[in-house]
């Protein structure tokens, strides 16, 4: 069984989450609980975490959010800063889940429609097209997160 095709599409994932891991550990508190853009930063990385469980969910595996379903979502400014620890908590579960997805993964599985929360909104989906989101949605609200560090005249994380 060749899985060339997942490896490589797999190292893009990992820079992504390792550069969120690190922004989680540097970014100071006043820009953690920063609202720019519309979201507080420690709400944007969340919410890049908590998208994870739609891309690449494991069936019978729903993780308790560490706040409302409208403020994963971004549909609603949270009221209250989540925690750093919390935050990196779920970067853990995320990861975890991720690794597994990967590791189930065959090249033969990427074209195939993936079957997660996604077909419960009609979005069709195949496996290539979650791991070019798992990097890339990552990244995007990383972007928000160095966007703010930089404001402050702090080096970004990328």
């Amino acid at each position: 069984m060749s899985r060339t095709i997942v490896e490589a599409l797999k190292s893009p994932i990992d820079d992504a989450f390792g550069l969120l891991a690190e922004f989680i550990k540097v970014c100071p508190d006043d820009v953690w609980a920063e609202q720019g853009g519309g979201w507080p930063v420690w709400q944007e990385m969340y919410h890049a975490l908590v998208a994870v469980n739609l891309f690449a969910e494991v069936e019978g595996e729903k993780p308790a959010p560490l706040a409302g379903e409208d403020v994963c979502a971004l549909d609603a400014v949270a009221a209250e800063t989540v925690s750093r620890d919390r935050v990196q908590a779920a970067w853990v579960a995320a990861k975890d889940l991720v690794d597994r997805y990967l590791a189930r993964l065959t090249d033969d599985d990427l074209a195939k429609r993936n079957e997660t929360t996604f077909r419960a909104i009609n979005m069709d989906m195949s496996h290539a097209a979650v791991l070019s989101l798992l990097a890339g949605h990552t990244l995007y609200h990383l972007g928000a997160g160095d966007s703010a560090l930089r404001r402050r005249g702090l080096k970004g994380v990328f």
